[in-house]
């Protein structure tokens, strides 16, 4: 029984690392970033300033993305296959071997995008600006 329960969570799992976008709409900000490869150093740079700021982060509902044209690509920390990724760039037109990075709000809507390592705290800034944040803030004050 054991091993049938520990097989079912493992499928589970699998099926939950088929996330898409969709998945998000109304519950996360998915903060979407592309580049050439896993080890690009702007992504590096960027993934350091997510974890300085990750209570900012987590405090917003954001997800991260990571689309990489060479490497594999995550979304809130599960690979998500090549025709995905392909998908995702094609959908936000990102050239070859560009980077970006994208805010996407809870309704599925772009919001932001810049071409070069973000400034988080301007992302944060946005998020603040939306309405639903707003709502969100007065719903549970709590901060960082």
């Amino acid at each position: 029984m054991l091993v049938v329960l520990v097989a079912s969570t493992a499928l589970g799992s699998a099926t939950a690392a088929a996330a898409e976008l969709s998945d998000y709409l109304w519950e996360r900000r998915p903060l979407l970033v592309f580049a050439p490869t896993g080890i690009d150093p702007r992504l590096v740079e960027t993934l350091r300033r997510i974890e300085t700021t990750r209570c900012d982060f987590d405090s917003r509902d954001m997800v991260l993305g990571l689309v990489v044209a060479e490497g594999t690509s995550t979304l809130d920390g599960h690979a998500i296959d090549v025709d995905e990724s392909r998908r995702l760039i094609n959908q936000y037109a990102i050239g070859d071997h560009t980077f970006s990075v994208l805010l996407i709000g809870k309704d599925g809507g772009e919001k932001l995008r810049v071409n070069e390592v973000p400034d988080l705290q301007s992302i944060y800034a946005v998020i603040d600006g939306m309405p639903m944040r707003s709502r969100e803030m007065g719903a549970d004050p709590s901060q960082c």
